[in-house]
């Protein structure tokens, strides 16, 4: 299988992103830290599994054929280039790609994010990937899970937290 192909597939798979935001991803999204590697999805980095890491980092940096005609308007290179000059791949171009290997987008990004809705408060979940809060709730209801006790801790959590600002305060 082709490393973009890979690559984006993995990442509907394991993230639940939805193959219009695989598409405009950039390398300069794809950061290493203390050995670890993370790509920043919406506003927040997530820590990426290592072989999807070494997978995302072949990717940018392997050579495009039309290396001057692969980047943003902002001069970061595409993880996905297309065909047009300056611009990503295609959402069709990329799907195209990946339904010969076994993987259609949407079944997969459901299952994907079905499974994370069941591991993850919807909170999180939307914080992490940049869905709207009332998207991570319908999925946690699709995946049958309660996140009450998660609620209640963080109450706890912010409760304790402004008992100890309000202490520091008073002294």
């Amino acid at each position: 299988m082709a490393l973009g192909t890979r690559a984006a597939g993995a990442l509907i798979l394991l993230f639940g992103l939805h193959a219009s935001h695989v598409r405009h991803l950039t390398a300069s999204q794809l950061t290493r830290c203390d050995g670890n590697s993370s790509l920043t999805i919406d506003r927040h980095p997530v820590l990426l599994p290592p072989r999807l890491a070494r997978l995302l980092h072949q990717l940018a940096e392997a050579p495009h054929t039309r290396a001057a005609l692969t980047r943003t308007s902002r001069g970061e290179p595409w993880l996905f280039p297309g065909l047009v000059p300056g611009r990503p791949t295609s959402q069709t171009g990329l799907s195209s790609k990946l339904l010969p290997e076994g993987i259609d987008t949407r079944p997969a990004r459901n299952a994907a994010l079905v499974a994370l809705a069941g591991d993850l408060p919807a909170p999180v979940l939307a914080s992490i990937l940049g869905l709207h809060p009332n998207t991570a709730v319908r999925w946690a209801g699709f995946a049958k899970t309660s996140w009450a006790d998660y609620v209640a801790a963080r109450a706890a959590d912010l409760r304790e937290e402004r008992n100890t600002t309000h202490q520091k305060q008073v002294v």
